[in-house]
């Protein structure tokens, strides 16, 4: 049986390679475990918090979920798997700005900045 042998590599090229590979599984891992949930500066995302709390908690609940009006209204859990991949980002701007069923439009009370974030906020409820 035929042995394979390496190539010699000097230090500095191996340390690079540990240094880029390490990078790679680091990068695979953050975006596998949620990493595009802090998108949102810490700032920003209390604020769309605050904004959520104050526009859609009252059908929506705090935590993304139907309160009881909600329920009386049919209001859509925003915390559903099957929910969240089905409806894409554009329908929820849209859903947001022009409103749909029981939903007011909030696109004449929320600026563009703030309809984007609360797309962002939605889809971390998802997770």
């Amino acid at each position: 049986m035929a042995t394979y042998k390496f190539p010699a590599m000097n230090f500095k090229a191996l340390t690079t390679l540990i240094t880029l590979t390490s990078f790679i599984l680091c990068l695979v891992a953050c975006v596998a475990n949620g990493f595009q949930r802090s998108q949102m500066p810490s700032a920003k995302a209390k604020e769309t918090k605050r904004v959520f709390k104050q526009k859609c908690s009252k059908c929506h609940a705090q935590d993304g979920t139907v309160s009881n009006h909600g329920r009386l209204i049919g209001a859509t859990n925003l915390t559903d798997p099957e929910w969240q991949q089905r409806v894409d980002d554009k329908r929820l701007v849209n859903s947001i700005k022009h409103g749909r069923g029981q939903m007011p439009a909030f696109g004449e009370k929320l600026t563009e900045d703030q309809i984007n974030a609360l797309v962002l906020y939605v889809r971390m409820l998802g997770k």
